[in-house]
């Protein structure tokens, strides 16, 4: 049914929660078909805002990041991507190359100071390491934010295009439906 598995050993983790993993589901198997082995992709069900009302929702993936995910990531002893459970892959992230320890292959669009959307980001182990020696010293924020904060003060951010699209999903940050926006920098090789 998928495709011959590429010989890669980074690890997917999914940033869902339970009354999404329906969401989380598509992805895995999204990811299946473009070649990633199921062993290499966990979905990580986090906090949910309808649960946990005192969450601020731009903190939330920050916080689901860093309480839940940031560990498997260091458990697992491998680079890492981290994606968002209302994302498409177009094409597998392991055949772009990475020369930075963060590397943004899944967004919405850029602004002159900001990133819209961590839809899939690859975070290499030793920054793994690193983020969990600092984690104290973050503020939680939106997670994009933090991403195109730590890329760029220590130097790691490398970004190009994206490979990714959104479905259309419940947003928290919106409280209503996003769609599924026309990217400018959608492009695969």
């Amino acid at each position: 049914m998928f495709p011959k598995t590429m010989d890669y050993d980074n690890v997917y983790f999914i940033n869902s929660y339970i009354r999404n993993n329906h969401h989380a589901i598509r992805l895995r198997d999204n990811l299946k078909s473009l070649g990633v082995k199921e062993k290499n992709i966990k979905i990580i069900n986090g906090y949910d805002i309808k649960l946990n009302p005192e969450i601020k929702k731009t903190k939330i993936c920050f916080l689901n990041f860093f309480h839940f995910i940031l560990p498997e990531m260091i458990n697992s002893k491998k680079n890492c991507y981290y994606l968002e459970d209302h994302t498409v892959v177009c094409d597998n992230p392991d055949k772009y190359e990475k020369n930075n320890k963060l590397v943004w292959l899944g967004f919405m669009k850029r602004l002159s100071n900001y990133i819209v959307g961590s839809h899939l980001i690859y975070l290499d182990k030793e920054l793994c390491k690193e983020l969990d020696e600092e984690k104290d010293s973050y503020k939680p924020q939106h997670l994009d934010r933090f991403f195109k904060y730590i890329g760029e003060k220590k130097g790691y951010l490398q970004i190009e295009n994206s490979i990714t699209k959104i479905v259309e999903h419940q947003s928290l940050n919106l409280n209503s439906i996003r769609k599924n926006p026309k990217n400018k920098y959608f492009k695969l090789i």
